[in-house]
């Protein structure tokens, strides 16, 4: 049957984040933590809790306690791994905020509506200046909350959102009758050092210390609660499963607010995170920091950055042989990519990461599985977890039936921060997690994921997911990338649709898409009725993952169809 529970040795570590970094800085006292390029800064581990102290002093001094939120929307820079720590010190809880969802959502009022919702104490933004997409830190702050363009006092009433008290800026000392200045309230911590610590003495590893948003590729984003025991364990053993343990810079690819648990590596395994940019890097910036770092592994890379990368025509100028490790997810991962990949990286075990916002990190595949294993699914169930694929009424399916994940186990999250009937929609009474992620379970224990319950194509009798279809048009080589959806189709209920963006200088041929997937392995009725060219997809509210809803609705228009078409 397809059921897994996963054995370790391993204790569990039984510290908070707070605790973590004091424990780090002693064992570790001139190693650096962090390489953030494009800000010229290399900080050790003693350094970041100095500056974690600080902000937490200045933090206190503006009234944040116990249980409060503090939200950010702050690039990849030290203060963002600062307040992370900071915040845990005097038991407050942290909240990255995607730029992509916060400062551009075109849904003013369901922003304010998540931010009411989590009970937002305090606001920590960058003074950024008008740009061509953005019309600057201050004029968005004025529109998103009107009472602070009148405010004598930094001390806010913000209706839409009462929780909100202080609004606080990193750079440029702007309306400081308003906004505080981050650098202004971090003074010296001075006396304040044993109110951090009698603080920091109060809090508990099990307690919330984290949200972060879903992607929002199924609706509305939700609020997820992690604690410091869920992300340092999660992160630990991951780390020592994919043997990272030995490897000493570690490259991130990917904004610290996209990923962001992905910093405690540098903790769980005392390896050196490199940053090389302050927003998501380009490929000859990536390049640039794995040469000049001499990085031996990469965290994390999305699917199209691992693409931009590798396809690079600076790249195969350069001997990466020193590169051992590359960790590539968020997607689909295609064998051609992988293949492309393993080329340019001869040494590096190319390793598919699968795992959810609720879950964190799931399932790896390792370097010492097949090509093919590697290829064709995300591999063995990490540590400490339980996993079983379900059919429609909850029943575990047997091996190599397709069937949907189910977690449950140390990593799943506490619950939808303020929304217990979303929480009860994918969490059992018993603990269970319901991924919506559908996949097959094999003899070996090695998970391959097909598709989700919610991007299932209905035609005629057969239930498609996108993710079979896309696999094999993935390695045409006039595409850059496909995602399939459904549209009405009265004969059939749904037809399957593929949206396919080009590569320079190609023209889309129906007759030869439709060739091509029945030479290499589609059968008739999963090969697409139509085939479209796009210049990009969209995506969703916080910038994360492709918005398939919105595609189809491109698709549907491209094809002018209507809704009662069907």
């Amino acid at each position: 049957m397809s059921y897994l529970k996963s054995r370790c040795d391993e204790p569990f570590v039984d510290v908070t984040l707070g605790q973590l970094l004091d424990d780090t800085s002693a064992r570790w006292p001139e190693k650096e933590a962090y390489v953030f390029r494009k800000q010229g800064v290399r900080m050790t581990f003693p350094k970041l809790k100095e500056e974690a102290e600080r902000l937490a002093a200045g933090l206190m001094s503006i009234g944040v306690g116990r249980g409060d939120v503090v939200a950010w929307v702050v690039s990849t820079r030290p203060e963002w791994i600062a307040l992370c720590f900071a915040v845990s010190k005097i038991g407050a809880i942290a909240m990255p905020l995607s730029p992509e969802y916060f400062l551009w959502s075109n849904d003013k009022e369901i922003t304010e509506q998540a931010l009411e919702k989590v009970k937002l104490k305090v606001l920590v933004m960058e003074n950024q200046p008008a740009s061509e997409h953005f019309e600057g830190t201050i004029p968005f702050l004025h529109k998103m909350f009107p009472e602070t363009r009148s405010s004598k006092t930094r001390n806010l009433t913000i209706e839409k959102v009462p929780s909100l008290s202080s609004i606080v800026l990193i750079g440029d000392r702007t309306d400081t009758n308003v906004f505080y200045n981050l650098e202004d309230i971090a003074d010296t911590v001075g006396e304040d050092t044993t109110r951090i610590q009698h603080a920091q003495r109060q809090t508990d590893s099990h307690d919330t210390v984290f949200l972060t948003f879903t992607s929002g590729s199924t609706g509305v984003p939700k609020c997820v609660e992690h604690s410091s025991h869920t992300l340092i364990n999660n992160s630990g053993l991951h780390a020592k499963t994919i043997g990272m343990t030995n490897k000493n810079m570690v490259l991130h690819s990917i904004d610290l607010t996209e990923f962001p648990w992905a910093f405690l590596f540098a903790f769980t395994e005392g390896c050196t995170l490199v940053f090389p940019s302050d927003t998501p890097p380009t490929a000859s910036e990536i390049l640039s920091a794995l040469l000049e770092e001499r990085c031996e592994a990469s965290s994390f890379m999305y699917v199209k950055t691992l693409h931009d990368l590798v396809h690079d025509p600076e790249v195969k100028a350069f001997d990466l042989t020193f590169l051992e490790q590359v960790t590539v997810g968020g997607n689909v991962v295609s064998k051609r990519l992988q293949q492309d990949a393993a080329a340019v990286f001869p040494n590096a075990d190319i390793l598919t990461l699968y795992g959810t916002t609720e879950t964190l990190h799931l399932a790896t595949t390792l370097g010492d599985m097949t090509d093919e294993q590697r290829q064709s699914t995300v591999g063995h169930l990490l540590p400490h977890l339980e996993m079983k694929l379900v059919d429609r009424h909850g029943q575990i399916v047997p091996l190599q039936h397709e069937g949907e994940v189910w977690v449950r186990g140390y990593s799943v999250l506490k619950c939808y921060r303020g929304d217990e009937e979303k929480t009860a929609e994918v969490k059992t009474t018993d603990g269970w997690l319901k991924t919506g992620d559908i996949g097959i379970l094999d003899e070996n224990g090695l998970l391959k994921i097909v598709g989700r319950t919610k991007d299932v194509i209905l035609k005629n009798a057969e239930q498609i997911y996108p993710a079979m279809v896309e696999r094999v048009l993935q390695t045409h080589p006039k595409i850059l990338d496909v995602k399939v959806v459904g549209v009405p189709d009265p004969a059939n209920v749904e037809e399957i649709c593929a949206c396919i963006i080009l590569k320079n200088g190609h023209t889309l041929q129906s007759h030869e898409m439709r060739e091509y997937s029945e030479a290499n392995g589609l059968l008739e009725e999963f090969t697409p009725g139509y085939f479209i060219s796009m210049e990009s997809f969209p995506k969703t509210s916080t910038g994360r993952k492709i918005d398939r809803k919105r595609i189809r609705a491109l698709a549907m228009e491209k094809l002018a169809f209507q809704e009662d078409d069907e």
